[in-house]
């Protein structure tokens, strides 16, 4: 790893760490809202937050995964939501980079930290392919997490494969193309700005759509940016380090917040005076304090093992995708056990919906739950490769 590397990181991981008091005081105004507040933006774009993996070409960081993660967490530690928005912004600016070619890019980047956001898998489409590119006469994508601050929007879509079949391709459209609907009413990460989008009757040129399967194989990548190890990353674990990576954060964050807590309030009908003289507490902050740090090296772990294959230019085998995204779900149930053992010592006013770790906590169950990270499924199947078994997912 080179020093330059290392200096820029130590540089962003700063910068996100100073934001951590600001986002903290506008939390509650981010949920409220639904997105990220003007001044939220603001900050991150003048500490170039959501261009780490934005090509130098274009003005960017060109950054790797592992800085990816720790500037996230330190953005999770102060906001949940803004920590999603950061991480989902990044992946797409990431996934663009390498699954489109100069002539789409140079749109794309045209503003500097543009925003992008989008989603793989439409719930309905019409789509069919004309001279110069793709007519869609009607789709819509739930989940488009940044949508309502975003430049261009990056969608999957079903083509005719040439063999009377059906495959994917990746799009990208700008966002004044597109509708978007007021449906985001949830329970956790209300902030990210999550909402369905719809197209109808837009017409997406040809250099603005690459099927996936030559995508991933870095078929349509720039020449510029072809040796680059970041834009070597595996796609499948990349976009599944992006749905995990603010988990170790708002761990963090409640960590902070329960800390702060336990020095001033008691316990209920014992003599405690404070928190932190019980043994109860001090078995409880322990406990959760040490599976944080193992989620942490776990985290860290999976992002140094995808920066090296990147960096080598080797391919990643089955088996270590398999055990990498066995790394993410194993930190989404660690952050889980963590948080929920801050939880049990958090008192009656827990139930306060203001109370900061109960918005902590809600964010976290809304990225626990996501699909992608379930640490049942990625452990089931971590089990089976090393029992020699066939991966029971498609998605590797």
């Amino acid at each position: 790893m080179s020093q330059e590397t290392l200096v820029t990181r130590e540089e962003l991981v700063s910068r996100a760490s100073s934001l951590i008091p600001n986002l903290r005081e506008r939390a509650e105004e981010t949920e409220t809202i639904g997105k990220m507040p003007e001044a939220t933006l603001e900050e991150l774009t003048n500490e170039g937050i959501i261009k780490l993996f934005q090509p130098k070409i274009y003005g960017g960081y060109q950054e790797n995964m592992r800085t990816f993660v720790d500037v996230t967490t330190e953005i999770g530690r102060g906001c949940g939501s803004t920590a999603w928005f950061v991480s989902l912004t990044n992946i797409r600016s990431f996934m663009a980079s390498y699954a489109f070619g100069k002539q789409a890019l140079d749109e794309i980047f045209t503003k500097d930290n543009p925003i992008l956001a989008g989603n793989f898998k439409p719930i309905k489409i019409e789509i069919e392919q004309v001279d110069g590119g793709y007519f869609i006469k009607e789709a819509q994508w739930p989940f488009v997490s940044g949508c309502l601050h975003a430049d261009w929007l990056y969608f999957g879509v079903p083509v005719d494969d040439g063999n009377g079949g059906k495959e994917m391709a990746i799009i990208i459209v700008p966002s004044k193309d597109a509708t978007i609907l007021d449906d985001w009413n949830v329970m956790g990460l209300k902030g990210s700005g999550s909402n369905s989008v719809r197209l109808e009757n837009v017409f997406v040129p040809e250099h603005r759509v690459s099927l996936d399967r030559l995508a991933s194989k870095g078929h349509y990548t720039a020449p510029e940016l072809k040796d680059v190890p970041v834009y070597r990353t595996p796609f499948v674990p990349a976009l599944t380090l992006s749905i995990v990576v603010p988990a170790l954060g708002m761990a963090k964050a409640a960590m902070d917040i329960h800390m702060e807590r336990v020095r001033k309030a008691g316990i209920g009908n014992t003599f405690y005076d404070k928190q932190s003289e019980a043994a109860v507490t001090h078995f409880q902050i322990a406990t959760a304090q040490l599976k944080i740090d193992s989620a942490e090296l776990h985290l860290h772990r999976a992002a140094d093992m995808l920066d090296s294959f990147a960096e080598s230019g080797k391919e990643m085998g089955q088996k270590d995708v398999v055990k990498v995204k066995a790394d993410f779900g194993y930190v989404n149930k660690l952050c889980k056990e963590a948080i929920d053992e801050l939880v049990a010592g958090a008192g009656s006013v827990f139930a306060y919906n203001k109370n900061p770790l109960q918005r902590v906590y809600r964010d976290y169950m809304a990225l626990h739950l996501h699909g992608f990270i379930t640490p049942s499924s990625l452990i089931e199947t971590y089990g089976r490769v090393l029992c020699d078994q066939e991966p029971n997912t498609y998605f590797l």
